[in-house]
């Protein structure tokens, strides 16, 4: 989905989003039960996208060091541009299945919406990577949905019904990743993982700002739906009949955010 990740208006789309209360980032870290942060501490953004969630850390922690890193240079560099008044914040293009950052580097690494978009082996390679590049007993945080799209009734049409079956086993988005994370943490070597579900429902003006921000993703992934479903047109159809869903009196969405919390052992 590089053409969506290269796409100069994601920016925007990524910095409105996180201002919208269920994408609050503040709230994640609040409830992922990291420990308070100490002066000279290292911070890693992995996959940081527009770099918000890295600017805030900066300000609140003006005594620690803090990397954003995404493999869009085009992100990064909107997102260096975005920080010019953090003198304790710089952006680098990293991919995370390939990161070579130092062994031990980071104190804490943030991860959040990244892991869903890698293919599984990927996914292995990324979560060992962000293991390798912390201190011993440092501490990662991963945040990703379980049931984006599907979690949704009614599904007027059993055209509808069969498309977003589809989504569920060729979208390359991993709509079903946040249920993996714990067991994914434990394989990668992380001790002490624990998880919080927060359970994001969807209406009266919250499904409105939701039913937005679905009709501009289901632009932007246009090319791809189309390859899941097999045409332009039934990426159109998908769309039209989705936010009719959406539009249905009774209408449930619901989202299952996992953020998970892991250790790395202080030692081997």
């Amino acid at each position: 989905m590089s053409y969506v990740l290269e796409s100069k208006s994601e920016f925007d789309r990524l910095e409105h989003q996180s201002g919208l209360s269920p994408y609050d980032y503040q709230r994640e870290l609040a409830l992922s039960g990291l420990p308070p942060l100490q002066e000279g501490m290292r911070l890693l953004d992995a996959g940081c996208g527009s770099g918000v969630l890295a600017r805030h850390l900066a300000r609140q922690h003006s005594g620690c060091t803090v990397v954003g890193c995404d493999i869009s240079e085009i992100r990064v560099h909107q997102a260096q541009d975005a920080a010019r008044d953090f003198p304790n914040l710089h952006f680098e293009v990293r991919d995370l299945a390939r990161l070579d950052y130092p062994e031990g580097h980071f104190d804490i690494i943030i991860c959040r919406y990244v892991l869903q978009h890698l293919p599984q082996e990927s996914r292995s390679a990324a979560l060992a990577g962000l293991h390798r590049c912390l201190k011993p007993g440092g501490w990662l945080v991963a945040v990703d949905f379980d049931g984006g799209f599907l979690n949704l009734h009614p599904q007027p049409t059993s055209w509808l019904q069969e498309a977003l079956q589809s989504m569920e086993t060729r979208f390359p988005v991993d709509l079903r990743i946040g249920r993996k994370l714990p067991h994914l943490f434990a394989l990668a070597g992380f001790s002490e993982t624990r998880w919080r579900i927060d359970v994001l429902e969807w209406r009266d003006e919250l499904l409105a700002q939701e039913r937005v921000l679905l009709d501009e993703r289901m632009l932007a992934l246009e090319p791809v739906l189309a390859a899941v479903l097999g045409s332009t047109a039934e990426a159109q159809r998908f769309r039209t009949e989705y936010l009719a869903a959406l539009d249905t009196p009774g209408c449930v969405l619901f989202y299952n955010k996992f953020i998970v919390t892991g250790r790395k052992p202080s030692h081997p």
